[in-house]
Formats: C-alpha cells, sequence, structure tokens
C-alpha cells in the first residue's frame, strides 16, 4: 500500500513554560553531574557528560555515551532556543516527545545550567534527577517507530494517563489505539489484550510512567497519532495500523519472512466502546 505523503522524524514538543512566581532555586536542590554511574534506584550504568555554551552560562547534560545522537538532538533544540535569546531559570520546563527536562541552575555564580528528567526510578512526579538516559533512550525507540511508520508524532507527558484492562500488562500479546484525548490528564491511549474484552471487565487508568516500570516497549507506539493502533507480542511491537485500518508497518514484512498464516483481529473502537468510560 502506498504510504502517507512523507515520513516525519519525532514530533517534539517545544513549549517552553516559565512559571511567574521566579527565583533561580528549584526545589530538587543542587547537584553535580554524576560520573560513571546512573542516578537513581536503577542499575549503575556508564555515563558521560555532554555540555554546550548557553549566552554566559553552560549547559550540562549527563547520560549514557551510546546515546550521543540524542544529547545532539536535544542540544539542536537549545541552540534554537539560544538563538532567540530564551532565558532558561529552574522554574523552565521543557516539554520534549513523553518526558519533560527541567533544569537546576548551580555554581556560585549561577553559571551551570544541569538539565534533569523525572525521577523515574523513584517518585517521577515529585523529584528529578540530573541524568537523562531514560528520557533520551525512550525519545529514540520512539522516533525509530515513527520513521518506520512515516508519521508525525504527537506528544503524551509521562504524568498523563492511559485506559487498560486490569491485568493486560502481564498479557504476552495485546494492543494500543490512541483515540482523540478528551482532555485533563489523559492521553488518548487505551490498552487492551488481543483476544478482546469481556463485558464486566475492570479497567484502571495508569501513568504513562507506571507502564514505563511495567511494560516499557509499549512506550515506543505511544507518540503515534490518534486513530493509530500498534500491536505487541511481548516487547515486540509486530503491526501498525493507521486510522483507516490500513497496516502501515509489519514485523513479519520487516524480516522479510512470510507472514504466520491468518492475521491478527483488528478491533477497532466504534463497534461498542472498546473500554467502559473512566472519570479522571
Amino acid at each position: 500500500m502506498q504510504r502517507r505523503a512523507r515520513p516525519w522524524i519525532l514530533a517534539l514538543s517545544l513549549a517552553l513554560s516559565c512559571a511567574d512566581a521566579g527565583g533561580d532555586s528549584g526545589g530538587s536542590g543542587p547537584t553535580e553531574p554524576p560520573s560513571g554511574t546512573a542516578d537513581g534506584g536503577g542499575e549503575s550504568r556508564p555515563t558521560r557528560i555532554f555540555s554546550l555554551p548557553y549566552g554566559e552560562r553552560t549547559v550540562f547534560v549527563t547520560a549514557d555515551p551510546s546515546l550521543e545522537l540524542e544529547v545532539e538532538r536535544l542540544f539542536t533544540l537549545l541552540e534554537d532556543l539560544r538563538a532567540e535569546s530564551v532565558e532558561i531559570s529552574a522554574r523552565t520546563q521543557l516539554p520534549i516527545g513523553w518526558t519533560t527536562l527541567t533544569f537546576s541552575v548551580e555554581g556560585p555564580y549561577g553559571e551551570r545550567l544541569v538539565v534533569r528528567e523525572p525521577d523515574y526510578d523513584g517518585d517521577p512526579e515529585s523529584n528529578t534527577r540530573p541524568e537523562l538516559s531514560v528520557s533520551l533512550e525512550v525519545l529514540g525507540r520512539q522516533r525509530a517507530v515513527l520513521e518506520r511508520v512515516g508519521v508525525a508524532g504527537e506528544p503524551i507527558d509521562f504524568d498523563q494517563h492511559v485506559l487498560t484492562v486490569r491485568g493486560v500488562l502481564e498479557e504476552q500479546d495485546l494492543f494500543l489505539v490512541r483515540v482523540r484525548s478528551p482532555g485533563g490528564r489523559l492521553t488518548g491511549w487505551r490498552v487492551a489484550p488481543l483476544s478482546g474484552v469481556v463485558p464486566g471487565v475492570e479497567v484502571e487508568s495508569l501513568p504513562v510512567h507506571t507502564i514505563l516500570q511495567r511494560r516499557p516497549a509499549l512506550l515506543d507506539a505511544m507518540l503515534l497519532p490518534p486513530g493509530y493502533m500498534a500491536y505487541f507480542s511481548g516487547d515486540a511491537l509486530t503491526r501498525v495500523l493507521n486510522e483507516r485500518d490500513e497496516v502501515v508497518w509489519d514485523l513479519d514484512q520487516a524480516l522479510a519472512r512470510p507472514s504466520q498464516p491468518g492475521p491478527s483481529p483488528v478491533i477497532r473502537p466504534g463497534a461498542g466502546p472498546l473500554l467502559p468510560p473512566l472519570g479522571e
């Protein structure tokens, strides 16, 4: 089938929001950028400190060395902001794809801008950490999915919610469908078992960061726009359908091997609710 007009790279949410109440002291406290191990409660991993001049200050990013390309993409965004003389403070928030980055202003003269991500190994809605490997690694995988499918992504945020069938994250085979978000803290994503939804099923609303902890591979598809569906078997994305029910990416075809007999069932919202409504 013919693909959509042209492939787009990851659609980033470039909004910079700064609170009116000012000051350059953030809630996370000053932190030296770590060197050699990851911050947070997760497994230790090698890290590298990257830097970028920003006016009279310097931006510092700490991440796994293998994520250098993602750091360069982040620095390209910051260079655009620098060219527009956008001031960065400890109250600046930078939503990007699925995560929100913040800054701590450090050093005796406030000359160090340390980029931080939510503390995904702890309490990401309350705490941050000066190590971006999780944010950048997921962004890289999401960008790869958008490039394969050939569609512009639509951002979510780590503390927004996904409507799920209770227990579905433990299922081997499941699918995600994104409907237009009703607003509030809902992403529009819904997750159900491939076998379908039975009457009286229990549902729960989970924040994106909880899915990151319990089934991180599912985040790979979560920048696909409303109307799209993504099928998973274990951690493998196996098929993507667009809003017209057209298969726009298939794992078997990508691996150049014959598809298994019998297509996966296409379950669409509209023939009855995919999941019952759930209040925010």
